[in-house]
């Protein structure tokens, strides 16, 4: 007649939970991106856009067509005072653009970080529930474990 197995000590934090339910992951991205504002989103594109090297490529093809037709009409002479001008004002707003791109970029983050904080709150949670099943199992078909108890223990010591 088997023995009954020995009580071990529980290595989960709350006995009522059923290992086999698996909470959904939250999607991050569609989360964010349902909290944007139409201007967050509106600044975030401008933001995407401007950052582009398409973008740098306009901007310099631009600047060499106006000094050339400046230089060659006389409409904009050096130094070239409506360029700049318009230049200033363009970086002045995009400066206030990229401010809230960034702004929402790092509110995703800290989004981001404790989702995966959770996550993998969840899969230690779940690894703790598997490792006191297989004790149990071992102890049940009375197979010897104390190295393995060792092992475990030496792991848990070094976390701590």
């Amino acid at each position: 007649m088997p023995q009954a197995p020995a009580q071990v000590p529980t290595m989960v934090s709350d006995p009522q939970t059923d290992p086999t339910e698996h909470p959904a992951v939250m999607d991050v991205n569609q989360a964010h991106s349902d909290n944007l504002s139409k201007t967050e989103t509106v600044c975030k594109d401008i933001a995407d856009l401007t950052g582009a090297p398409l973008a740098l490529l306009l901007a310099i093809v631009l600047q060499l067509c106006w000094v050339a037709v400046g230089i060659i009409t006389h409409w904009d002479p050096f130094p070239f005072l409506f360029l700049l001008t318009c230049s200033n004002i363009l970086q002045l707003i995009l400066i206030f653009v990229i401010a809230v791109s960034q702004k929402r970029s790092s509110q995703h983050d800290e989004l981001r970080a404790e989702s995966d904080h959770d996550s993998i709150a969840r899969l230690l949670h779940h690894q703790e529930v598997q490792e006191e099943i297989l004790m149990r199992l071992a102890e049940r078909t009375q197979t010897d474990v104390s190295d393995i108890k060792k092992s475990v223990q030496n792991l848990m010591q070094m976390a701590a």
